[in-house]
């Protein structure tokens, strides 16, 4: 079992120096590793997830999308506006699906990546048929500013050759309507906004994706398990540090472990493959999220171990042990995925302040509670509550 006592400090020293890059490798290679990283979809998702982000993100989606179709809306009362019956019929169209796709993001449980893609698609071709349907092409040059919130999105969500795509189509499409804006208009003026807005288009996405890159790849390599977007190891021992020196259980709490096991996980990549391994590893990792609180601290320990640990209310073990007990099995798989948990919890004797330690036992006890689970056949929880 780690360690979480004093031995858990370590002198940090500089990284051995090879020969420095020129400042121009530097920023190619990052530039590649920028091009290069899969799409992050599913990461950022469960990022959402744990944070309790996942509605907030979808309400700003769904009030975005309300502000297209008041706009829409409005411009149809405009002189500037659509000026004949087929641009306002295309315009009633794109005011008509804007709709149907915010009840589409109110109504799906769960948004898939390839809805994902679809909406990106619908964004890019309804905002480039938007820009033309004005009789005054000053209101559509304006409207390419939806083409930064397009590429904030891409930049969020999915990779940077999608996001490569949709700068050069967005700026294709400013060039088309700025050079509309020059002839029937001020040359200067529409100059001016397309360079405004074009750099609006490249900088502000591009500008997201890259540190979100950087900083995916930075936390890949330090505290957090790329697979499950749990805490890995490092990570947990941090926090865990962290949390023994602030002390969030208050007089009524009790601090509890929970290191979770994986029955016969090896089987599971036998038979099916490393990549349905996979998909349990997060599939337990996700319902492992609904057995603690919002301040609780979720990790993956490596292969298929799993460690919880949170703070409960006195008196609220049972509860606790029956939410792992009905999370923690996979029933519609064939067969049934089980786990092995060992659960240790503070006696409410205990100070509001828990020691180094306390944790340390606390990881010992639960480690050794989870061992005896699996010993008794698996799929079943141990606990011990500091009075055995």
């Amino acid at each position: 079992m780690t360690s979480f006592g004093p031995d858990r400090l370590q002198s940090i020293l500089p990284a051995p120096r090879g020969r420095e890059k020129s400042a121009v490798k530097s920023a190619f290679g990052l530039l590649v590793q920028w091009y290069r990283r899969p799409d992050q979809f599913d990461s950022f998702n469960r990022y959402l997830a744990t944070k309790g982000l996942e509605l907030a993100v979808r309400l700003l989606v769904i009030g975005s999308l309300t502000t297209v179709i008041i706009a829409m809306t409005m411009l149809r009362f405009s002189d500037a506006g659509v000026h004949s019956h087929v641009t306002s019929v295309v315009n009633a169209v794109i005011i008509a699906v804007t709709g149907a796709v915010i009840v589409l993001f109110c109504l799906l449980p769960e948004i898939t990546r390839r809805w994902s893609y679809f909406f990106v698609a619908y964004c890019e071709v309804g905002v480039f048929v938007g820009v033309f349907l004005n009789s005054d092409p000053f209101i559509g040059l304006i409207q390419c500013v939806l083409f930064v919130l397009i590429g904030g999105y891409i930049a969020y969500f999915h990779n940077a050759r999608l996001q490569a795509f949709h700068m050069a189509f967005s700026i294709v499409v400013l060039a088309l309507i700025g050079r509309k804006v020059a002839i029937y208009a001020d040359p200067a003026l529409a100059t001016a906004l397309c360079l405004i807005i074009a750099t609006g288009i490249v900088v502000i996405p591009f500008a997201c994706q890259f540190v979100l890159s950087l900083l995916g790849s930075d936390a890949d390599s330090s505290d957090v398990d790329p697979l499950t977007g749990l805490l890995n190891r490092r990570g947990l021992q941090r926090a865990v540090v962290e949390m023994g020196a602030t002390g969030r259980a208050s007089s009524k709490s009790s601090y509890v472990v929970a290191i979770v096991d994986v029955d016969s996980f090896k089987t599971v990549n036998d038979s099916h493959g490393h990549e349905e391994g996979d998909l349990v590893l997060r599939q337990i990792a996700d319902r492992l999220r609904w057995c603690g609180s919002e301040n609780a601290l979720f990790a993956r320990f490596g292969g298929d171990e799993f460690v919880l640990v949170d703070t409960i209310d006195v008196g609220a073990a049972p509860a606790f042990e029956d939410n792992l007990r009905r999370n923690l099995r996979i029933d519609d798989r064939d067969p049934a995925v089980t786990t092995s948990v060992g659960v240790a919890i503070t006696s409410a004797e205990w100070s509001s302040i828990i020691s180094d330690e306390e944790l340390t036992d606390l990881f010992r006890v639960a480690d050794a509670s989870m061992y005896r689970a699996k010993a008794a056949g698996g799929d079943q929880v141990v606990m011990w509550d500091g009075k055995q």
